[in-house]
C-alpha cells in the first residue's frame, strides 16, 4: 500500500515537472522569438525613442506582480506568460546590439553557452540535494533588494569598469542561487501553480545570462 502511494506520488511529481519544463521552454521560445522581433522591426525605433523600453519594461513588471491573480487560469496563463517572455526578449534587444557592436558577436554566443552550463548545474544540485535550501531564501531575496538599489543609483551615477565586474559577478551568484533554490522548490508547488515556478526558472536564466554577458564586457573593457 505504501509503495502504491510513493510511486503515485512519484507519478505527480514527475508529471508537475514536465509541466514546468514544458512552460519553461515555451518562454524561452517565445523570447528568442522576442529578440528576433526587436531586431528586425523595433531597434531603430528604441534607438530614436530610448525611453520608448521603460513602456516594455513597466508592461513586464505588471505581469510579475499580477501573475497571482492570472497564473492558474488556463488558458490565460499561457497567454500572459508568452506575452511576458516576448516582451523580456524584446527589451534585451539594445543590450544584445550594444555587446555585438562594442565586443562582437561571439560575446553573445559565450554568454549563453555560459548561462545554459551554469543554469544546468545550479538546477541539477538543487534538485536533487537532499540538504533543504529554504535557508538560502532570507540572503538571496536581501541581497537581491541590495542589487537593485545600487542598481538604481547607478542610472544616476555611473560606475567604471571595475565596479560593474563586482556588481556583475554577485548577480551571477545570486541567481545561480535562484537557481538552485527555485528547483527544490518546484517539488512544493501545488499542482495547478507551474506557470508561477515556470515564471521563477525563466527570471533565473534571464537575470542570469544578462549578469554573465556584463560580466564579459565588464572584462572586455
Amino acid at each position: 500500500m505504501q509503495e502504491n502511494i510513493f510511486i503515485r506520488s512519484q507519478e505527480v511529481t514527475s508529471t508537475f515537472f514536465g509541466k514546468v519544463m514544458f512552460a519553461f521552454s515555451l518562454a524561452i521560445l517565445v523570447s528568442t522569438l522576442g529578440v528576433w522581433l526587436g531586431f528586425s522591426y523595433l531597434i531603430e525605433i528604441f534607438i530614436k525613442t530610448p525611453n520608448l523600453i521603460w513602456l516594455v519594461f513597466i508592461a513586464e513588471l505588471a505581469l510579475i506582480f499580477t501573475s497571482p491573480a492570472w497564473s492558474k487560469k488556463k488558458p490565460l496563463n499561457y497567454i500572459l506568460f508568452s506575452g511576458f517572455a516576448l516582451l523580456t526578449g524584446i527589451s534585451i534587444t539594445p543590450l544584445l546590439l550594444m555587446a555585438a557592436v562594442t565586443a562582437g558577436s561571439d560575446v553573445i554566443v559565450k554568454a549563453l553557452l555560459a548561462t545554459v552550463l551554469m543554469f544546468g548545474a545550479a538546477g541539477a544540485i538543487g534538485w536533487t540535494t537532499k540538504r533543504s535550501l529554504e535557508g538560502m531564501r532570507g540572503f538571496l531575496s536581501i541581497t537581491l533588494i541590495g542589487m537593485l538599489i545600487v542598481g538604481i543609483i547607478g542610472i544616476f551615477i555611473p560606475w567604471g569598469s571595475t565596479f560593474e565586474m563586482v556588481y556583475s559577478g554577485i548577480g551571477v551568484i545570486l541567481f545561480s542561487g535562484y537557481a538552485m533554490y527555485d528547483f527544490q522548490k518546484i517539488k512544493q508547488y501545488p499542482e495547478d501553480g507551474y506557470i508561477d515556478a515556470a515564471m521563477q526558472l525563466y527570471l533565473d536564466i534571464f537575470n542570469l545570462f544578462i549578469f554573465i554577458l556584463r560580466l564579459i564586457l565588464s572584462q572586455r573593457s
